[in-house]
Formats: structure tokens, C-alpha cells, sequence
């Protein structure tokens, strides 16, 4: 009996300590489980506007570049901490420079140019704060200009 509990006991300490979960390894297959979703989800949003800027991950610093099936440029950028930093680029699928905006921190800061598929002006102007500021120039397919508008913090002040 003695050597019954002895042998019971033994085995007991051989399990608890003998566990092949590593913690590192548990978190790592957790957050490749969680990427997968993530990519998944990106995915299906993708597919519902296929416009969508996501960086690979929330903390990723790098440059960023999408193509069109054809090969030309859809978007060009750069991420800093998963967050939309610096000077945006966007081409229609003919290589024509669409827009053009600054980031700081995701937050629109800067000028911000959109141009027609045909290469004219369509509007420009300045954001502050992620709002419209300034003056801002709309022009027809011609890039003719037909207005100026004045904003501040994206209320209309003012019109030409």
C-alpha cells in the first residue's frame, strides 16, 4: 500500500511538473490565431470597399504600397505605429495621380490635392486637425476654376 501511494504520488508530481504548455508558445499560436482573424476580417472588408487602406498590423512602421490587378499603383504611403503618417498618394487603375493628402498620426494635416481621371485639378485645400482650413479651390474637368471656399474648422466661412 506504502508503495501503491508512493508510486501514485510520484506520478502526480511527474504531471504537474512535466507540462508541455510553455507559456511563450501558448501566447504565440493565441496571437497567430488572432492575426489570421484580423487578416480574415481585412479581407471581407476588402471586399466591400476595395478602397480600404489597413496596415498588416496595428503596430506596423513601414512603407506601404497597393497595385491595382494591372500592375500600376492604387495606393502609396507610410505607416508609423499602424497609423497613416506622412505624404498619401492615391492613382486611378490608368497610373493618373488621383490624391494626395498629408498624415500625421491618421489625423489629415496638410495640403490635400484630388485630381479627375483625366489628370485636372478637381479641388485642393488644407486640413488642420483632420478638418477642412483655409481656402479651398474647386475646379470643372477642364481645371477651370469655379469656386473658392473658406473653411474653418470645417465650417464654410466664406464663398467666391
Amino acid at each position: 500500500m506504502r508503495k501503491l501511494l508512493l508510486l501514485f504520488s510520484a506520478s502526480l508530481i511527474l504531471t504537474s511538473c512535466g507540462s508541455d504548455k510553455n507559456p511563450e508558445k501558448e501566447k504565440a499560436k493565441q496571437d497567430s490565431v488572432i492575426t489570421a482573424e484580423k487578416v480574415k476580417q481585412v479581407q471581407e472588408e476588402k471586399k466591400k470597399n476595395p478602397y480600404l487602406i489597413e496596415p498588416p498590423d496595428t503596430n506596423y512602421t513601414g512603407d506601404y504600397l497597393a497595385k491595382y490587378e494591372n500592375g500600376n499603383v492604387k495606393f502609396q504611403g507610410f505607416f508609423r505605429f499602424g497609423k497613416r503618417h506622412g505624404q498619401w498618394m492615391a492613382y486611378y487603375a490608368n497610373g493618373i495621380l488621383w490624391s494626395e493628402c498629408f498624415y500625421d498620426k491618421s489625423i489629415r494635416s496638410g495640403a490635400s490635392n484630388v485630381y479627375y481621371e483625366n489628370g485636372k485639378p478637381n479641388y485642393k485645400g488644407w486640413f488642420k486637425n483632420d478638418l477642412r482650413d483655409s481656402v479651398w479651390t474647386f475646379y470643372d474637368l477642364n481645371g477651370m476654376e469655379i469656386k473658392k471656399v473658406a473653411f474653418k474648422n470645417d465650417e464654410e466661412v466664406s464663398s467666391k
